[in-house]
């Protein structure tokens, strides 16, 4: 198979290649640069050609907003492809069967799918939707590079997005255009097939507060006692605080609330899985990173049990390392040395940053430098959601640097917070909450992708809290 692509993103083509063709489908392929002004696969004697309108606009304009042209509200209908096609590639892919597939970049909304040269087979299919544009522009999180829009922590809310604007953030749009272009191609060469894969559930948790009572100053006990009584109005609430606190200061900090870890990692072996725990290793913004030390007897007792069961350890990289490499790459090594000092015999291989603080792409570039596997930050944190437009990992891009990084980005797909907590979505602990995660949970396993929840061990104190999250995990 041959891909003829133009001169002028030469890069950024080949990158969207080499994800989808390489490291998604596992087919081989030569890429072939040229001077033409459409992406063209062949073989056999047969075609598709593609449209590249988002790479034409920004190419002179690249990282400039002038350059986000998207064409807002138009759809592919899945229906009206040619019969022909239909009829061969679609009638048995019931994930994208009966959708209008959103286009944001086009050269003609006349004729989107067309077909060419026909006699008694198709042998050229046309697309004046630009597929690959459209690819890139998510997974590069180019939208985030140009547009200004950032909360109180600096992050590009959910709400900016063009997939919130538009209402597909529900959706994996990546995945859709995948699966299209997949039918397109086995239209044209049935004799392709593309690597398997299976439906993961992969569950992370950000160690921020491993203990609710047991590392916390009495000054700070002093302050959630009053507010017990004066805002909270009950007594009763914080007779129970100062008796658990007191309990937990002069005995086993295990039963502290905050520490599930035992819970969690039950949990998750009766079901075959693997929980990840990301630890913080260092604090730049204070105790916004929490109140606890990689050094402390008991965060190393809980590291080599998490290594003993079999479970992962990761880094959670702190409040204010999202644009400094350095100190990223400072905590990384933190994190190693203890785990080497102390027997521990894993590796740390990702991890997530603190609060999800990310910049495009400089984050990202202070993954590689740390040396890390791949990061699981991109999720919004204001609403779950598929940020990069995929449940499936791929490798980043540096849109500065314009090639590819040896970082890969698994998406996380939905927060505890996010659709628990007031400040959010605020569905609580009801039935509402639990049908957000699961019609998450239910896409990712439409399209074989990997469902990535971030549920905080603090955030499993209570029988209300553990019974939403085994119902998710259990859904």
């Amino acid at each position: 198979m041959k891909i003829y692509i133009p001169y002028s993103f030469m890069n950024e083509a080949k990158y969207v290649f080499d994800v989808i063709f390489k490291y998604w489908f596992d087919i081989q392929f030569q890429i072939i640069a040229c001077d033409i002004d459409k992406i063209v696969i062949e073989k056999n004697s047969k075609r598709m050609i593609f449209a590249v309108s988002f790479f034409k606009n920004v190419n002179e304009k690249w990282l400039k907003k002038i350059s986000f042209l998207p064409n807002i509200g138009s759809f592919l209908d899945i229906e009206k492809i040619p019969n022909n096609l239909k009829n061969d590639s679609l009638k048995n892919i019931d994930r994208i069967k009966n959708m209008k597939i959103p286009i944001l970049f086009f050269e003609s909304n006349q004729s989107l799918i067309k077909i060419l040269n026909e006699e008694k087979d198709t042998n050229t299919i046309e697309f004046n939707i630009d597929i690959f544009g459209t690819i890139f522009f998510f997974l590069s999180r180019y939208e985030e590079a140009i547009l200004p829009d950032r909360d109180q922590h600096d992050r590009f809310p959910a709400t900016a997005s063009i997939a919130f604007k538009e209402g597909f953030l529900n959706r994996p749009i990546v995945n859709e255009y995948v699966e299209l272009l997949w039918a397109m191609m086995k239209a044209l060469w049935p004799e392709l097939e593309r690597k398997k894969r299976s439906f993961r559930m992969i569950l992370t948790h950000d160690v921020d507060e491993p203990f609710e009572f047991y590392k916390k100053p009495p000054i700070k006990m002093v302050k959630s006692i009053g507010g017990d009584i004066l805002k909270r109005h009950s007594i009763n609430l914080a007779l129970e605080r100062y008796r658990q606190w007191n309990a937990i200061r002069k005995g086993n900090h295990t039963t502290d609330p905050f520490y599930s870890f035992d819970f969690i990692m039950k949990e998750s072996e009766k079901r075959g899985l693997k929980s990840a725990f990301y630890f913080i290793a260092d604090h730049t913004a204070g105790v916004i990173d929490g109140i606890y030390s990689l050094n402390d007897p008991e965060i190393i007792n809980l590291m080599k049990t998490i290594d003993a069961r079999c479970h992962e350890i990761g880094l959670h990289t702190s409040y204010n390392t999202y644009l400094d490499k350095v100190q990223t790459r400072k905590e990384a090594e933190l994190l190693r040395a203890v785990m080497r000092g102390n027997s521990i015999h894993q590796e740390p291989q990702g991890g997530r940053q603190h609060y999800l603080r990310w910049k495009t792409p400089e984050t990202f570039q202070n993954w590689e430098y740390a040396g890390m596997q791949y990061d699981s930050t991109l999720s919004f944190a204001d609403l779950p959601g598929f940020r990069c437009g995929t449940c499936w990992e791929y490798p980043a891009y540096d849109l500065i640097n314009r090639k590819p990084l040896n970082v890969i980005e698994r998406p996380l797909i939905a927060m505890d917070r996010s659709v628990i907590a007031k400040r959010y979505m605020n569905k609580g602990y009801s039935e509402e909450a639990f049908e957000v995660f699961k019609s998450y949970k239910d896409t990712c396993r439409r399209y074989n992708g990997d469902f990535v929840l971030l549920w905080h061990n603090s955030e499993l104190a209570t029988e209300e809290q553990r019974r939403l999250y085994l119902s998710v995990l259990d859904s």
